[in-house]
């Protein structure tokens, strides 16, 4: 919990760092565009340090910015005159739930992941996979392969270091996914 109606810089500055990467993918999925939704994230930040002894602790950061997030984002496309219909209509669909929002962080995410894992050699990809994603035990994989157990356990802890690496600017993102509130 960020408390920072007591101008807790540092609880903001956290709450910023923790949010920020997850709430940019979330907001490039309405306008498109990176600079446009690093802006309008910046802008709902500003919002909220600004009228920060306003707003209610007890909503979770997560509802609260990501509902932010979305009104700048369909208040954007509503604004624009590049906007289609179709966009506009798009965006009140996907506001309508949050399963929406989640399901598309999912399908998001995914693609993530295995654009990463198509990077991966093809040893440290099968190891990975059959090991986290198909939950295999080492000493089949390493049976599969025609390696050693240790060889199976260099690949995949490789994977793993390469992935963590692909992967950090969205560990928020799946941070965010994966919390209740």
């Amino acid at each position: 919990m960020y408390d920072i109606s007591r101008n807790d810089r540092t609880a903001f500055r956290e709450m910023f760092e923790y949010y920020y990467a997850a709430l940019c993918v979330y907001a490039r999925h309405y306008v498109r565009l990176d600079d446009v939704s690093e802006d309008i994230v910046q802008d709902v930040f500003c919002a909220v340090w600004k009228n920060r002894c306003r707003i209610d602790c007890r909503i979770p950061a997560k509802n609260y910015l990501t509902a932010a997030v979305r009104n700048h984002c369909i208040n954007y496309l509503r604004d624009s005159r590049s906007v289609t219909f179709d966009d506009l209509f798009r965006s009140e669909d996907i506001s309508d739930t949050e399963q929406s929002d989640s399901a598309w962080m999912l399908d998001e995410l995914e693609r993530l992941l295995a654009d990463a894992l198509a990077k991966l050699p093809p040893e440290y990809r099968m190891a990975f996979e059959m090991s986290r994603l198909e939950d295999r035990p080492v000493t089949e994989i390493a049976e599969a392969m025609g390696v050693s157990v240790r060889t199976v356990e260099r690949y995949r802890n490789r994977a793993v270091e390469i992935l963590k690496t692909e992967l950090k600017d969205y560990l928020p993102f799946i941070i965010f996914i994966l919390m209740d509130g």
